[in-house]
């Protein structure tokens, strides 16, 4: 069990939706438990609280899974964040089968205090099973899984005075013009599912391979118009990788693979309304993104004392952006490195130190934009030439990480841990620093 701190800044914005920095304090607990030589139980949980800070053109959480049908207001500000998480599996092993469950749950209320006043409370839901069988010299595991999300989301005004239009943004700055101004609660959910299949080596060499499909739709709901569905975003999501691991007095890795991800967004255009009861007449295909990245890497690892271990990854990605009409475009390409490093040291049974470093540069190779700037207000192109100029620029990245555990031998078990890390990140016109640090007991 431990607690950790959590502070990020940044001079400018990375994406003005997720603001520029935060500080966040979480205290977690995690157990694993071997009942017998069959049976393993696991479980964890945690609590979060915190703020984050200058968040633009967007009043709803959990940005990252929802984007572009968020809702937005002009102003912005800081947000309160609150979190609570738990998780909890079991496997059982018999003769040359395995079975495991996993169940992950988060519960988050997002707020703030001064006008424009949003609110989000969501819950996200998932649940695993997985089945291996155990050949000669591979295991082969099949998974599948479901998803479940929900999220309820209004803004509120407690100056009669003071009160500005929120929008129902439907990506590249465009949003659904209808329903923008007096219409503020939102209402979002989606039940997807998750299929994967791992093929792993019993002996110490030999191939490796994994697949994995993630599937989630999140329809969005104005809960003020009789629960009127105004958009539905499709996320496909595809991770594959196959490699070779070599074990001997000097262990590698070498593999190559590809994360794809596909985000389709429907609009559903309302008739008129009889009674504030509005009918969906049809659906259109408005709004897609696609991000694709293909990489090749490596490992060494050597020693068992004193343990070194040293990996690198070089990849290409394609990230690609539409709305149909009018025409809005955002394109670009990046080639990229990562180095990383990892020096383990044992003293007896009693002292652990582990630091933890990594580089990586991300290398524009093209970039394109195409937008109706004359059918554009000032607010809304500062948006768009923001998020271009941050996701095309030339980035690089620095991180280090130092943790220390100490078990004394009078307390029969009980040890202590201390962990600090840093990551900045750089560009011609963002600078990023961020920290961690966290402290706790294990047993």
């Amino acid at each position: 069990m431990g607690i950790n701190f959590e502070h990020r800044d940044a001079n400018r914005h990375f994406q003005l939706e997720t603001g520029t920095g935060h500080s966040l304090v979480n205290a977690r607990v995690a157990s694993y438990l071997r009942l017998d030589k069959h049976n393993t139980v696991w479980g964890g949980a945690s609590y979060q609280i915190g703020k984050k800070r200058n968040i633009r053109f967007n009043s709803t959480s959990d940005y990252e899974l929802l984007y572009p049908y968020v809702m937005a207001d002009t102003i912005g500000g800081n947000m309160e964040n609150e979190q609570y998480a738990f998780n909890g599996g079991y496997a059982v092993k018999l003769n040359q089968w395995t079975f495991g469950a996993k169940l992950d749950f988060r519960a988050e209320h997002e707020y703030r205090t001064i006008d424009p006043r949003p609110r989000g409370i969501s819950t996200d839901i998932t649940l695993r099973l997985g089945l291996a069988y155990d050949l000669q010299r591979y295991r082969l595991g099949v998974g599948i899984g479901g998803r479940t999300y929900k999220q309820t989301n209004n803004v509120d005004f407690y100056n009669p005075l003071g009160v500005i239009p929120e929008f129902h943004m439907t990506g590249l700055g465009t949003d659904y013009v209808r329903f923008a101004g007096a219409v503020r609660s939102a209402y979002y959910k989606g039940t997807g599912y998750i299929v994967d299949f791992q093929l792993t080596p019993l002996q110490e060499s030999g191939c490796y391979a994994s697949i994995e499909e993630n599937y989630m739709p999140y329809q969005n709901i104005l809960t003020e118009l009789n629960a009127l569905p105004i958009s539905q975003l499709n996320d496909y999501q595809t991770n594959a990788q196959i490699g070779w691991k070599h074990s001997g007095r000097l262990n590698w890795t070498a593999y190559s693979g590809v994360n794809y991800e596909n985000r389709k967004g429907n609009e559903h255009i309302a008739g008129s309304s009889s009674s504030t009861e509005y009918k969906s007449l049809i659906t259109l295909s408005m709004f897609s993104n696609r991000k694709t990245d293909l990489h090749i890497g490596g490992g060494l690892n050597m020693g068992t004392k004193h343990c070194i271990t040293l990996d690198a990854r070089f990849g290409f990605i394609d990230e690609k952006s539409e709305y149909v009409d009018l025409k809005r475009e955002m394109a670009f390409t990046k080639s990229y490195g990562k180095l990383s490093g990892q020096w383990l040291w044992r003293s007896n049974t009693h002292w652990l130190f582990e630091w933890n470093g990594n580089a990586a540069y991300y290398h524009n190779n093209s970039k394109r934009i195409i937008m109706p700037y004359a059918c554009m207000d000032k607010q809304i192109t500062q948006l768009v030439n923001e998020t271009y100029t941050a996701k095309t620029e030339h980035l690089w990245r620095l991180a280090t990480q130092i943790q220390i555990c100490h078990t004394p031998e009078k307390w029969k078990g009980v040890g202590l841990f201390l962990n600090f890390g840093s990551e900045y990140s750089h560009t011609p016109t963002i600078h990023q620093i961020e920290i961690n640090s966290s402290a706790g007991i294990v047993f």
